[in-house]
């Protein structure tokens, strides 16, 4: 599809539906929308007035369509794209647009932003927590460098929460029981604590779950929630003009990570060679050789299981988060106000992933031919190792950032019209460790940590005029961000062989790479030191944008932009060779035009978006394999990497109690080479080849829903809601050698709610009986091909099953 057939389709869908409304009789009532307002340009305003392609959620939408962690939205917006990073509960991928972040780490930016009420959350690591007492999600698609920075190339997820209310005293509770033993209790309390002054809101959760599946073997079962958060803020108005709100979050989850398992491959007759031959007396020559035990009795099951056998103990995470923000508003006159955000965030976790855990490997001293008389050749004479894990880490990451934002919003009489303008200075830093030791084929995992130190300054603008004052039409922005960033990195890794060369070989190493050593030729003397690689760098940028927007009625408006974004380099935690790592990888910058229409119909019956938009991407920061595991990584820039599409949503109100939803997502990706060569850890240059598409950037994603609320009598309501998501084929990685196919997925979820009013001014109480993937779509979210050469050429993790419950609400 051609850029040119995008942008016609826009302009003749939109003119189709406003023709029509222009001719309305304007005295005639009926059904009709409420109004969207967000905050997606640091101030509010209408959905429509927003020249960004926006998709938002309310308490009520948010209530309807069961979300309750960011995970949730992974079906509900066209061309968002949500998992999690090798199973792991606590660490989430975002990918808008197909930009996204397919190798989660410390030392790289995110490609989406996640925002919580203005505070920049900095890392995917303890990212997958339940936000307490939400007011609204805002998904912002497409690049948003002038005023949410360096890190939103892909676009923006913004949380907010609900603020304490000065005037009443409200609150609710609600419990929910489903199956596999689900129970969730939220509970929120809203309390005066000096009328109009000061007010306290008190929210939390717990929330657990038995596991998707059973594990028959050592340790916990796969899939398994437990969380809990709470939340405390403070709302002090001591004027008309001046508010200031605090706010402490604080989350844990202990969940297990989802199964992964191997669903194509050789099986357990995979033997790799892994010395050279032995002589045994009286029998001939042996080769120690890698053996793989498979304790899954269907291990290339295409199906999703419902129980395996882990063959050694499987261990749960854990993730603590701490969050404190603070805000402070302060209105100088009618039309100027001072804003200043301060955020602080703290993450410890210590996570368990393991990608094969019905798989372990040891050495045997495998008979070479021709044998001898009973004892064949191919006879496992001794085991001499093991059993290990084929690949298991238990990641532990300290992390922290602080961020201050400074921003005057206003607007002003200018050259005959009117400017808004948002302005502001902003300041971040971090400071993160991951230790990664674990268990692989050999053993035990040595010494391998990554420390990381961030600093980013910006200035950024971003001004509206409309000629002719606010009756105007036109609507010319311009918008701007200039950034200094600066990244330091160091990192030990004693399992790589380059590495551990750095400061000498100790006697451990010397063990370690025994038969690295004998294959070389070479005598290991252990008289090294342990010793690490840094890097350095630091980066500017300006980030410019221009939007013209035009109003064709009050209801209707269209715009076109053009709008840049940029990723600040760094280099990779997970890096096996220290040439790679001190070098880095150069930013990642982007230039995306879009185009759409967004507007309001049929007397505010019908409302439709819809953007189309052409982005280009050079320096694409790659994931590729550099080491021995499929989780020694670097990044590597990719030039000339085009992407375009369609999104778009239509709102119907059929009758006032009925509405019907449909939103479509288009999406062509292109990447910009074909292969690059590389440095592994061995110091050789090998030619990594990649595949065309984006990873997890479907070619087509789409809504339906239908949501009815009906008075059945004097204060009883009955409400119901059906929604249907589809998501097309998506790749999972760039690197051919990896990369699989997940298979569409087409998921019908829905809830019908019974609701009593009329308990005081808001006092209600609702029974809801709900449901998701009501027909138990057997769909995978993870499939990678990393793990090829161990006989398990397909590993993959699937979505969530069925799941069902009732929940009863009460608001007061």
């Amino acid at each position: 599809m051609k850029l040119r057939s995008i942008l016609m389709a826009s302009a003749v869908v939109g003119t189709t539906l406003a023709g029509p409304a222009w001719g309305q009789a304007s005295g005639q009532k009926g059904a009709q929308l409420e109004e969207i307002i967000v905050t997606a340009q640091k101030r509010e305003q209408s959905l429509k007035d927003v020249p960004i392609s926006i998709a938002s959620f309310d308490q009520s939408k948010l209530a309807q369509i069961g979300v309750n962690k960011i995970e949730d939205l992974a079906t509900s917006v066209p061309n968002l794209f949500i998992n999690n990073f090798n199973g792991t509960a606590d660490t989430v991928r975002l990918f808008i647009r197909g930009v996204g972040q397919n190798d989660v780490s410390v030392t790289q930016d995110p490609s989406v932003a996640l925002y919580i009420d203005g505070v920049y959350v900095g890392s995917s690591f303890g990212a997958g927590f339940d936000a307490v007492d939400l007011e609204r999600i805002e998904v912002l698609r497409g690049p948003q460098g002038t005023l949410y920075g360096r890190n939103a190339t892909g676009g923006a997820v913004s949380l907010i929460t609900v603020k304490p209310d000065v005037t009443d005293v409200s609150g609710k509770v609600e419990l929910t029981y489903g199956n596999y033993d689900y129970r969730n209790v939220k509970a929120a309390l809203n309390v005066p604590i000096a009328k109009d002054v000061a007010a306290i809101r008190l929210s939390g959760l717990i929330a657990k779950r038995d596991g998707f599946y059973e594990n028959t073997g050592l340790g916990e079962d796969w899939a398994v929630q437990d969380r809990k958060a709470m939340r405390a803020a403070l709302r002090l108005q001591p004027s008309s003009s001046l508010s200031l709100d605090y706010a402490f979050d604080y989350s844990q989850v202990k969940d297990t990570g989802n199964l992964s398992v191997p669903i194509a491959g050789a099986g357990a007759a995979v033997r790799i060679p892994a010395g050279a031959p032995v002589a045994i007396p009286g029998l001939g020559t042996a080769t120690p050789t890698i053996l793989f035990n498979f304790s899954d009795p269907f291990p290339f099951s295409a199906s999703r299981p419902k129980r395996a056998n882990s063959l050694k103990n499987y261990l749960p995470s854990k993730s603590d988060v701490y969050g404190h923000t603070l805000t402070a508003e302060f209105e100088a006159s009618d039309r100027l106000s001072f804003r200043s955000i301060t955020g602080y965030r703290k993450v410890k976790s210590n996570s368990f992933t393991t990608s094969l855990p019905t798989q372990t490997a040891s050495i045997g001293l495998v008979l070479n031919p021709p044998g001898v008389p009973g004892v064949p050749a191919g006879s496992v004479l001794q085991i001499v190792g093991g059993p290990w894990w084929v690949s298991a880490t238990n990641s532990k990451t300290k992390y922290r950032n602080f961020s201050q934002e400074l921003q005057a919003l206003g607007d002003a009489d200018f050259l005959g019209g009117n400017l808004h303008y948002v302005a502001g200075l902003y300041y971040y830093d971090d400071h993160g460790r991951q230790d990664a030791p674990g268990e692989a084929i050999g053993g035990a995992r040595a010494l391998a940590f990554a420390d990381v130190s961030n600093r980013s300054i910006a200035a950024f603008t971003e001004l509206t005029y409309t000629p002719g004052g606010p009756d105007g039409r036109m609507h010319i922005t311009v918008g701007a961000r200039y950034s200094d960033d600066k990244r330091e990195a160091e990192r030990v890794n004693e399992n790589s062989f380059s590495f551990a060369a750095l400061g000498g070989f100790t006697a451990a190493d010397c063990a370690r790479f025994a038969s690295t050593f004998t294959a070389l030729g070479q005598t290991c003397v252990p008289t090294g030191v342990t010793q690490g690689a840094s890097y350095k760098r630091k980066f500017k940028n300006f980030s410019p944008a221009l939007t013209l927007g035009y109003d064709v009625n009050d209801d209707v408006r269209i715009y076109a932009k053009v709008a840049t974004g940029y990723k600040s380099g760094g280099s990779s935690q997970r890096s096996a060779n220290p040439i790679n790592f001190a070098n880095g990888f150069d930013p990642e910058k982007l230039v995306s035009y879009e185009a759409g229409v967004k507007g309001d119909f049929f007397d505010r019956r019908v409302r439709f978006n819809m953007a189309a938009f052409y982005v280009t991407i050079d320096n694409y920061q790659s994931s590729v394999q550099t080491g021995a595991t499929p989780g020694d990584r670097d990044f590597f820039g990719i030039d000339n990497s085009k992407i375009y599409g369609i999104e778009s949503d239509l709102t119907v109100a059929v009758t006032d109690s009925l509405r019907l939803n449909g939103s479509l997502g288009l999406l062509h990706t292109k990447f910009g080479q074909s292969s690059l060569d590389v440095l592994r850890d061995t110091g050789q240059t090998v030619t990594e080849n990649f595949v065309k598409p984006f990873s997890y950037a479907p070619k087509m994603s789409a809504t339906l829903a239908a949501d009815y609320n009906h008075a059945i009598r004097d204060d009883w309501n009955v409400a119901a809601h059906i929604g249907f998501s589809y998501q097309g084929k998506m790749h999972t990685s760039s690197n051919l050698n990896d990369d699989r196919l997940l298979d569409a997925r087409h998921l019908v979820d829905a809830s019908l709610s019974l609701i009593r009013s009329g308990f005081g001014d808001r006092g209600s109480i609702e029974v809801k009986l709900w449901g998701k993937n009501l027909f138990d779509e057997e769909y995978r979210t993870v499939a990678v091909g990393a793990f090829s050469s161990l006989g398990a050429t397909t590993v993959a993790e699937f979505g969530d099953p069925r799941t069902y419950g009732i929940t009863l609400i009460g608001k007061f």
